[in-house]
């Protein structure tokens, strides 16, 4: 007579116990695993803006030392953004101010960076006033620079299309006015779209900072943390631009 087989299986008990050890071992490496995949993506926005530094040299380098006049902030790099907001389609005066929907090869830096989807930033997920889904694809780019108007303490660099060639909202700053005072690593390009504010969902904020990856003048790429935002909408318009000061 053959021997009765036993086959080896796992109890009720002994599975309970496998899955609640992987139960702790996912709550511990989820978190390591989004904090890896947050720094990665910090890391790409500094690599994108850097290479965007770059590109305005290249600019610089062809147009006598100035830099652009766009229609909009937007429209400095990127590509053709569907102008639409989380509740529908943008105003159409607000679309224009932006930028939005500037067609990609009327966008000056792009030549001088070879590739439009260096303005796009992976941790881009909107915001704003119009509170947009992304301003990627509502604007075409995940950038700010300063543009037209001096505001919260950071003079202008681009020019507006829409005003006079000769005014100083539509007359760019000439690569000149960074040489002429030594704070040129304090002076703002640009930087996310949410800068200056302080929002709790700060594309790369951290440890509650509304961290802001930010371009400088002498073309450096480094996180930011502005003052707090009842601060800053003080500082709106006054007081001016000052290279003394921590920022302008």
């Amino acid at each position: 007579m053959k021997k009765p087989q036993h086959e080896n299986a796992f109890t009720l008990i002994e599975l309970l116990v496998v899955i609640a050890i992987i139960g702790i071992l996912a709550s511990l490496l989820l978190p390591v695993l989004a904090g890896a995949k947050k720094k990665a993506r910090t890391i790409k926005s500094v690599s994108n803006q850097k290479q965007i530094g770059a590109g305005y040299v290249g600019y610089l380098g062809d147009h006598d030392g100035w830099f652009p006049r766009v229609a909009g902030p937007a429209s400095v790099g990127g590509k053709q953004g569907d102008g639409m907001g989380n509740k529908g389609k943008l105003p159409k005066l607000v679309a224009r101010l932006y930028g939005a929907t500037v067609p990609e090869n009327e966008r000056p830096l792009n030549e001088y960076v070879g590739d439009s989807r260096i303005f796009h930033d992976p941790s881009d997920i909107g915001g704003g006033v119009y509170v947009l889904p992304s301003c990627w694809e509502s604007l075409g780019n995940s950038y700010q620079p300063q543009a037209a108007d001096d505001m919260f303490r950071v003079k202008r660099v681009l020019g507006e299309k829409s005003e006079p060639a000769d005014s100083y909202e539509g007359m760019s700053m000439h690569e000149s006015e960074l040489t002429t005072h030594n704070a040129v690593d304090k002076k703002i390009i640009q930087g996310d779209w949410n800068w200056p504010y302080d929002r709790e969902d700060a594309w790369h904020g951290v440890e509650g900072y509304g961290r802001h990856v930010m371009l400088y003048g002498d073309f450096h790429v480094e996180q930011f943390v502005f003052p707090p935002t009842s601060t800053l909408l003080k500082w709106q318009l006054q007081p001016p631009p000052d290279p003394a000061f921590t920022w302008w």
